[in-house]
């Protein structure tokens, strides 16, 4: 490009673009000061050859624009020729626009006289409406105003129909609110007059609506609504009369409530330090006696407002407008605004809470507090009781109550920090009466006059709060927790150990710690039970769990001694299989078998040794622990001999006699040592039944009652017996002795046991040469199995 014979040669615009040397040209942020330092620091030439070749560049630059110009000159020529057309028709068009100008112009000249007249005479039509709808509003609020006038007797100063009177004010206040009549003489002279008027009308509504609420007049309060509907203030008079009452409230509680204010009441300085708290004896007494009185006028002052809103509600709810038919309920509420007894409640009682929670404080409650929660249960009777008038008040037939039985939580729960006060100085004084009966050591057991202190306290928590059912039970429960804290005492009281299962000899001293702690729990558990059908349902159900825990520790505390006791007389009865009654005996017919002596000896010693520790002693007209304990002991000792006695084979007619005599010993050694035998139901029937059986032919078995009386296992047991002694008894077939057999009997049902015997006797059976009367005393007992 430097040289002169170069830039002849024709070059392409593409060429150009794809050139290195014009490509930093082609840049928008090509900045000419900047390319040529460029140029100068990063070139060996001079100035003067850059210029050079800067020239060269231009040079052929222009050739390049002459030559892409020549190579298009036919397009170039067409587009020309095309311009020149565009400016001829661009000229046409430029007239005819001015022509439509020109006609705009003349147009607009004709029609605007003609629209500015209209404008002038809609202006004038509309100050013409304007004024005939001033005349018409002043005309109409005359009439109003003179039918007002005409509402209103001239002798006594009332009114002909308050209600009317009301719509008519009503009325010319809208015709007001519609147009403004401001400045217009004949209505600035009405002004003052209607304004008097209407405070009259509203004054009067005011007192017609709290006479007819003082006196429950439907009547009365229905026409002191519509007064107040009329004139527009229905929402605003039902919610003036909440506040009312709200506000009266308040400021009651705040009178009773105050120390200060009750003392001067009382009659007591409050200026003085004394007068701040009230003293002994009579002062304090007088102090209590006020401040009741004032709460009872509280309580009174709550029901009365209740009952108030609640008559104005339930005129309220079926009152409508004679004119728009509007339900006056809906006029005055929204949606899911609440009724207007129920907003009073929840702010009276809300309120109310806030007022004892002040006087509960520590600090500012004062001899209140202390009054408030030693008589916790009077507050509550008196919250109840005029939850229950209100019910009792506001009961009537079609007509939603003013409370529901729901709602008395939330009058209770005002006073919940001194029920919670109470409760807790009524659980410390039972836990202390229970600490000085049942101190939880191993030293000596408490004395009779602790023990009866401790159950006195309980009668007397739960007698203050009787007429209480809710207060019952929060102080059967407070019962249920000091009787917890005594079963958890007693039980460290009780002495464990090898000698508590000993009952050869006299009892020991832990032996008889236990009985004496059986029977104090036992005295304890005795007295409560009786208090439990006259308690209320929930009360009732919150003690019985205590109960049953005191119950469970008494029984615990002596169970390894009547354990011992059966276990004594179970090993003695077990000597009758080796006693034989194959014959008569030594002892013959004149006395009792061996070890039944030693049973009645061993019965006698219990008897003098430990049941008659108990007191009361075990007997069916006092019920008790020990007493249920000594029927199952006793049941015990029946229910074993008789199955032990069903097992002893071989058993002669003198065996039998024998056997006979012993049952009637036994019969005499447990009714009188243990428990009476007319008390023991199933199990002295089954030891008469058996004895009859002994002596019952084979034959006579399925025909008989005794069947029935006795369990099949004692008869099967039994007719083995009669068998011969090929015929192996079922636990001499296993190998069992009449212990081990007794046991597995005791840890099986009935239907394992005779399923047992007639496996035993199926396989013993087909293996006898039988006779007659093997053969029918095997039918016997194959018919017994199957029938059992």
């Amino acid at each position: 490009m430097g040289k002169g014979g170069e830039a002849s040669d024709p070059i392409a615009a593409g060429n150009l673009q794809d050139d290195a040397a014009y490509t930093p040209f082609l840049q928008d942020s090509f900045d000419a000061t900047e390319f040529a330092s460029n140029a100068l620091a990063g070139s060996h030439t001079t100035a003067q050859a850059q210029t050079r070749m800067l020239q060269d560049r231009i040079q052929g630059l222009q050739l390049s624009l002459r030559e892409e110009v020549l190579h298009r000159r036919p397009e170039v020529l067409q587009q020309a020729a095309q311009l020149r057309d565009s400016e001829t028709a661009m000229q046409g068009i430029n007239l005819a626009v001015e022509t439509v100008q020109s006609a705009l112009q003349r147009a607009k000249a004709l029609i605007m006289e003609p629209y500015s007249q209209l404008q002038l005479e809609a202006q004038q039509l509309r100050n013409l409406h304007s004024t005939v709808e001033m005349l018409r509003h002043v005309i109409q609020r005359l009439k109003l105003v003179a039918k007002l006038k005409q509402q209103i007797d001239t002798k006594s100063g009332g009114y002909q129909d308050l209600a009317k009177s009301a719509k008519l004010l009503a009325d010319i206040d809208t015709i007001g609110s519609e147009a403004d009549l401001a400045g217009i003489d004949v209505i600035e002279a009405d002004s003052e007059f209607l304004h008097s008027t209407w405070q009259d009308v509203q004054g009067q509504a005011e007192v017609a609506l709290q006479r007819g609420i003082e006196t429950l007049s439907q009547a009365e309060v229905g026409s002191a609504l519509q007064v107040y509907f009329n004139l527009g203030l229905l929402r605003k008079a039902v919610s003036d009369l909440l506040d009312h009452h709200t506000r009266q409230f308040g400021s009651s509680i705040k009178d009773i409530l105050d120390p200060k204010k009750l003392s001067v009441g009382a009659g007591s300085p409050a200026s003085t330090p004394e007068g701040s708290r009230p003293g002994h004896g009579h002062a304090t007494t007088k102090w209590q006696e006020h401040l009741w009185q004032k709460l009872g006028v509280l309580m009174e002052r709550l029901r009365v407002s209740i009952v108030a809103v609640w008559h104005m509600q339930r005129v309220l709810a079926k009152k409508r407008d004679p004119l728009t038919h509007v339900l006056f309920i809906d006029e005055c509420l929204d949606e899911k605004s609440p009724m207007p007894s129920e907003h009073l409640w929840t702010s009276l009682t809300t309120l109310l809470m806030e007022g004892l929670a002040v006087a509960a404080a520590p600090v500012k409650g004062g001899f209140i507090r202390e009054a408030l929660t030693t008589q916790y249960p009077r507050l509550a009777a008196l919250l109840e009781e005029i939850f229950r008038r209100v019910v009792h008040d506001t009961d009537v037939k079609g007509v939603m109550p003013a409370v529901t039985a729901e709602q008395q939580a939330e009058l209770i729960d005002t006073a919940a920090p001194f029920q919670n006060a109470y409760l807790g100085a009524s659980l410390t004084r039972m836990s202390d009466a229970v600490t000085a009966a049942f101190p939880g050591t191993s030293r000596t057991l408490t004395s009779s006059a602790e023990l009866q202190k401790c159950i006195a306290r309980m009668h007397d928590e739960v007698r203050v709060v009787a007429d209480s059912p809710r207060l019952s039970a929060l102080t059967a429960k407070t019962v249920g927790k000091a009787l917890q804290l005594m079963a958890e005492k007693a039980e460290y009281m009780t002495f464990a150990g090898p000698e508590m299962r000993q009952v050869g000899g006299p009892s020991s001293s832990g032996q008889q710690r236990n009985m004496r702690l059986c029977s104090q729990l036992q005295e304890v558990h005795r007295s409560l039970l009786t208090l439990l059908p006259r308690l209320q349902p929930p009360a009732a159900a919150a003690l019985m769990a205590p109960l049953q825990a005191v119950q469970a520790v008494a029984i615990e505390a002596v169970m390894p001694i009547f354990k011992a006791m059966v276990e004594a007389a179970e090993e003695i009865i077990l000597r009758l299989h080796i006693e034989g009654f194959a014959d008569g005996g030594q002892q013959g017919m004149t006395q009792a078998s061996a070890y039944m002596q030693a049973l009645i000896t061993h019965l006698t010693h219990c008897r003098a040794e430990y049941l008659s520790q108990f007191h009361p002693a075990p007997s069916p007209q006092v019920p008790s622990f020990v007493s249920a304990l000594t029927e199952r002991m006793a049941c015990r000792v029946l229910v074993f001999f008789v199955r032990h006695a069903s097992l002893v084979r071989p058993l002669s007619n003198e065996g039998k006699l024998r056997l006979a005599k012993d049952m009637g010993e036994l019969e005499a050694g447990v009714g009188q040592s243990v428990y009476p035998l007319d008390h023991l139901g199933l199990p002295f029937n089954m030891l008469r039944a058996f004895r009859r059986l002994l002596f019952l032919d084979t034959a006579e078995v399925m025909g008989s009652p005794l069947v029935r009386e006795l369990p099949a296992i004692v008869v099967l047991h039994h007719l083995y017996s009669r068998a011969p002694a090929e015929l192996q008894s079922p636990h001499v077939r296993q190998s069992f002795t009449p212990a081990q057999y007794s046991l597995w009997l005791d840890q099986h049902s009935m239907s394992e046991a005779l399923k047992f015997i007639k496996g035993a006797l199926s396989a013993t059976a087909a293996k006898v040469d039988q006779d007659d009367a093997c053969k029918e005393l095997v039918g016997v007992m194959t018919q017994i199995c199957n029938n059992s």
